[in-house]
């Protein structure tokens, strides 16, 4: 992973927007009541700006011209979800001080051998202010937070199961295996004067991914953001081993069982989107090599399914009013 790919995903992966059939444009003031509390058209313009990467001119006319409800909602309801756990936090005296967030913040920059104009300054070329950083880290730390006050034991994995895990995923740890791929590739050009360009490609792949999980396959992914972002390329290759691809894809590889597709993700050359086709050959990987990443993996996957069951809990017995 490049140097600027690990700070951002330091503070979690990116939310993501869909695509969509006709609504209402929603207007600037309160899209939102939780608890009497409000959530702003501005403060969902301004999430979508930092969590696509792009500027908050580009968010506001993404919002306006959708004209699927289902997109505006998504990112709606991430805002009321975040009311709903700060709320919660503050109830049991466990709300995530500034400092805290100081120490994180603190210690991604020195962990990349960063003095703050530097750490600034790659923020930048990801399309993220130190505040809107802060904010990811904030929200990354919250949910750990309410998950151990709320699911702690339910998220706690033995060697055992990580074995069981191992077993179940083999594929993914095989020596040597070759893999079918498919891709999208949205190149990006470092270039200053680029920043245009990039964030039509950021929305092109967010775009591209919603429809993917939709059931579109790729083919018809790249058509639909072709209007978009024209220089979208589809590519299927034939068989390849794992280990010859670059390190970026080889990462994302080993994520995926055959038949599933990865989030985008993004390199210095630009974003991509892959699906495992088919895997051939190879032999069984090293159990002992893979247990401390898997261990993090199973425990991610629980603290999710945790974090859902606590948002669901939340949500029965809050007074929620979305308004478009």
């Amino acid at each position: 992973m490049n140097r600027i790919g690990a700070i951002i995903a330091a503070a979690g992966a990116a939310l993501l927007l869909s695509a969509g059939t006709a609504f209402p444009r929603v207007i600037d003031g309160v899209v939102a009541l939780v608890n009497e509390e409000p959530v702003t058209f501005s403060e969902v313009r301004e999430s979508v700006s930092e969590g696509m990467g792009i500027p908050v001119g580009d968010a506001d006319a993404l919002l306006r011209e959708e004209r699927d409800p289902s997109p505006v909602l998504r990112w709606i309801e991430n805002l009321v979800d975040s009311v709903l756990v700060r709320k919660e936090l503050e109830r049991l005296g466990q709300s995530i001080a500034e400092t805290e967030i100081d120490k994180a913040v603190d210690s991604v920059r020195k962990a990349n051998n960063l003095n703050e104009a530097q750490f600034g300054e790659l923020l930048g070329k990801e399309g993220i202010s130190l505040p809107a950083y802060r904010r990811r880290i904030r929200w990354q730390m919250e949910r750990g937070a309410i998950v151990r006050a709320r699911k702690y034991k339910e998220v706690m994995v033995t060697e055992g199961e990580v074995r069981d895990y191992f077993r179940e995923s083999g594929e993914r740890f095989l020596v040597g295996a070759k893999v079918q791929l498919e891709t999208l590739f949205f190149p990006i050009d470092s270039a200053p004067s680029a920043s245009l360009d990039a964030a039509q490609a950021r929305i092109a792949v967010q775009q591209a991914a919603e429809a993917v999980r939709a059931g579109r396959t790729f083919a018809e992914a790249e058509a639909l953001v072709h209007e978009t972002f024209p220089k979208v390329q589809f590519h299927a290759a034939g068989f390849v081993t794992t280990e010859d691809l670059l390190p970026e894809l080889q990462r994302e590889v080993r994520r995926l069982r055959a038949g599933e597709a990865s989030p985008p993700f993004f390199t210095e050359a630009g974003a991509y989107l892959l699906r495992v086709v088919e895997r051939r050959g190879g032999a069984p990987g090293d159990f002992s090599a893979v247990k401390d990443t898997l261990t993090d993996e199973l425990t991610d996957r629980r603290s999710e399914k945790a974090f859902s069951d606590v948002l669901s809990e939340l949500k029965r017995s809050a007074s929620i009013d979305v308004r478009l």
